[in-house]
C-alpha cells in the first residue's frame, strides 16, 4: 500500500498502450447496445477519440446507491479522460428495483467481455482494459475486477473466448464494508443515503457479506488482484465508505499481494470529483489529475514492465 499520488517512474517505450494526459483529441459520442435481456436493451454511452489509435479502453460504472441514475451520470469525467486518448464505455445496467442481484454484476461482466471482443469496431485495443467507478459504481467495478470469472457474475450467453479481467481499477467513494453500510446510518447525510435496502437486494446478512469487498478479502476467497487506485474523500461520513475503512481495505489488499494506491483528499465529501455534480475544488482538480496520471502510468508499465 502507498499513501501517495500514484506515481511510477516508467518510460513509455511502446505506443500500443499509450495514454498521454498532455494530448488532445476530438471525441465522438454515441450510444451502443451491448446486451439485450428480454425486451430490455442495455446501452453504453461511448466516447471515441478521433485519431490514429487504436486506443486503450476503460469501462465506467456510475454510482447511485445501486438503484439510481444512468450511463450519462459521469459524462464530464468520461469526456475529459477521452480527450487525452482513451476509449470509454459508460454502462447502463439493471438496477436494484429493475432486477435482483446479481443482474447488475452479470451486465457489467458481460459488457467488459463484449467490448473486448468488439474493440476493433471502436478503434480500440482490448489489452490493458481498465475500470472506473464512483460511489456504488466504485464498489461494483472493484467487485468486477476482483471476480472476473465468478460463476454468478458470468452470464452463460456472454461472449465466448474472452474473460472479464481488468488490468487496473479506479474507485472514488467506494463502499468497502457493506455490513457497516447496511446497519448504520450516516449522522449528517440525508435519508436517501441510507443503505438498509442492501439487506433485501443482496440477500439478507449472508448475501451482503458475500458482496462486501473487505469481507471477501478476509474470507480467503481466491480473487484476481488488479492494480487499484482508491480516491478517498477524507470527509466522507457514509458508514462503510469512510477513510478508516479505506485504509483497512488497502492494507488487507496489499497484504494479499495486490498493488494498491490510496490517495486521501482532506475534508472532501463523498462526491467530490465529478464536474457538473459538485462545485470545482482543489480536491476535484487533484483527483482528476491523479486519475489521468494513474491511467498513463499503469499503461506505460504494462507496455514496458520493469524498464529503467
Amino acid at each position: 500500500m502507498r499513501l501517495v499520488d500514484a506515481s511510477m517512474e516508467v518510460t513509455m517505450e511502446s505506443t500500443h498502450l499509450r495514454y498521454d494526459p498532455a494530448a488532445r483529441f476530438d471525441v465522438a459520442f454515441r450510444d451502443v447496445e451491448y446486451r439485450r435481456v428480454g425486451d430490455r436493451a442495455l446501452l453504453a454511452h461511448v466516447y471515441e477519440p478521433q485519431g490514429p489509435g487504436p486506443f486503450p479502453m476503460l469501462i465506467d460504472i456510475h454510482g447511485g446507491g445501486w438503484n439510481r441514475f444512468d450511463r450519462l451520470r459521469d459524462k464530464p469525467v468520461d469526456a475529459m479522460l477521452a480527450t487525452h486518448g482513451i476509449f470509454i464505455a459508460s454502462l447502463d445496467f439493471r438496477l436494484n428495483g429493475e432486477a435482483p442481484h446479481p443482474a447488475a454484476m452479470q451486465d457489467i461482466n458481460y459488457a467488459i467481455r463484449w467490448f473486448k471482443v468488439h474493440a476493433a469496431d471502436f478503434n480500440a485495443r482490448p489489452e490493458g482494459m481498465g475500470g472506473l467507478g464512483f460511489s456504488s459504481g466504485g464498489h461494483q467495478i472493484l467487485m468486477a475486477g476482483m471476480r472476473p470469472t465468478y460463476p454468478t457474475y458470468v452470464a452463460e450467453d456472454g461472449p465466448a473466448g474472452v474473460d472479464a479481467s481488468l488490468s487496473y481499477v479506479i474507485c472514488s467513494g467506494c463502499g468497502y464494508d457493506l455490513i457497516t453500510a447496511m446497519t448504520e446510518r450516516a449522522p449528517t447525510e440525508p435519508h436517501d443515503h441510507d443503505f438498509f435496502h442492501l439487506y433485501d437486494y443482496f440477500g439478507r446478512v449472508g448475501g451482503v457479506k458475500s458482496e462486501s469487498p473487505q469481507h471477501i478479502l478476509e474470507s480467503g476467497e481466491t480473487i484476481a488482484r488488479p492494480a487499484v487506485l482508491l480516491l478517498q474523500a477524507g470527509g466522507d461520513v457514509l458508514p462503510g465508505f469512510t477513510t478508516d475503512k479505506a485504509v483497512k481495505f488497502a492494507q488487507t489488499y496489499a497484504d494479499g499481494g495486490g498493488y494498491i494506491d490510496l490517495v486521501i483528499f482532506p475534508g472532501a465529501p463523498h462526491i467530490f470529483i465529478n464536474p457538473g455534480l459538485v462545485e470545482r475544488s482543489e480536491a476535484m482538480d487533484r483527483g482528476l489529475s491523479a486519475v489521468r496520471s494513474y491511467i498513463a502510468n499503469q499503461l506505460a508499465y504494462m507496455a514496458a514492465p520493469h524498464s529503467k
